[in-house]
């Protein structure tokens, strides 16, 4: 049975996601505690200094003043806090966030820094962005040594039945729910905010992790490299991860959590 680990943020955190959820318009889940309804309502605006998101609807949900709990995704991670439901002058349901906030993961999926300790890399399938041209188009006449530097990004492979080709990007840190990478100026242009790439994997030294669906949810520009090169944060997310792969994924992290403890230990030994 799957357990799940809630740890506590601090109000900027809370800001933050808040305000990333009503920026996103995401879906907010709100009810009563012991009280098998539900509502899952859209953000439509978020008051910083109130600490209150304000719903895209009038509906009489509950009476004003009622204690509720609540949880929203925003990027591959899920939030819970405890709320209150309040009505707005215009009769519009908004929420209260004035109680604690967290953040929840499965058990199984503690993140794993990979980088540096562990040479891990996730391959894309990219033929169908290349053939839409979604992803960088140039003319014969604009065909320079940056065209070039991008075609060596790209790995050809061929088989009988078709050509396509494959991105290769070392992971960063992953769990069971997603993974992130840092890329360069021509990578990044392979990961557009909500793209899905379809059986993309993780290769680790001695196996490889097919991943059904990675979709991206955040690119973000991070301080320029050594040689002035642009560089970017990308976070994915594995949406509808079937279990048994969710389970491999588990057994992959706690695996390495091992090996990191034990050379953990042994560096102490030898101090």
């Amino acid at each position: 049975m799957s357990q799940t680990f809630f740890s506590k943020l601090d109000d900027y955190e809370k800001k933050t996601r808040l305000n990333q959820l009503a920026s996103e318009k995401g879906k907010l889940t709100i009810w009563v505690k012991g009280r098998p309804s539900k509502y899952t309502q859209i953000a439509m605006a978020f008051d910083r200094d109130r600490l209150e998101i304000v719903l895209d609807s009038k509906d009489d949900l509950f009476s004003d003043g009622t204690e509720i709990l609540s949880n929203f995704e925003v990027r591959g991670m899920i939030f819970f806090a405890k709320s209150v439901f309040r009505k707005s002058v215009g009769d519009h349901g908004v929420v209260h966030f004035n109680g604690d906030f967290f953040k929840a993961e499965k058990r199984s999926s503690y993140r794993l820094m990979t980088y540096p300790i562990y040479e891990v890399y996730a391959h894309f399938d990219t033929s169908g962005f290349d053939e839409e041209n979604n992803v960088i188009s140039l003319n014969k006449s604009e065909q320079t040594g940056l065209f070039k530097n991008f075609i060596k990004l790209v790995e050809s492979k061929e088989s009988s039945e078709n050509e396509g080709h494959e991105l290769k990007v070392r992971v960063q840190d992953f769990s069971t729910t997603g993974m992130s990478l840092h890329v360069g100026e021509l990578e990044q242009q392979y990961f557009v905010k909500d793209r899905i790439f379809q059986n993309a994997q993780i290769a680790f030294p001695d196996e490889r992790i097919l991943i059904p669906q990675v979709k991206v949810v955040y690119v973000v520009p991070m301080i320029a490299g050594d040689k002035g090169q642009k560089k970017f944060k990308i976070g994915l997310h594995f949406p509808d991860l079937p279990s048994k792969i969710d389970d491999q994924l588990g057994k992959k992290i706690n695996k390495l959590l091992r090996e990191i403890d034990s050379n953990k230990d042994f560096e102490n030994l030898v101090k």
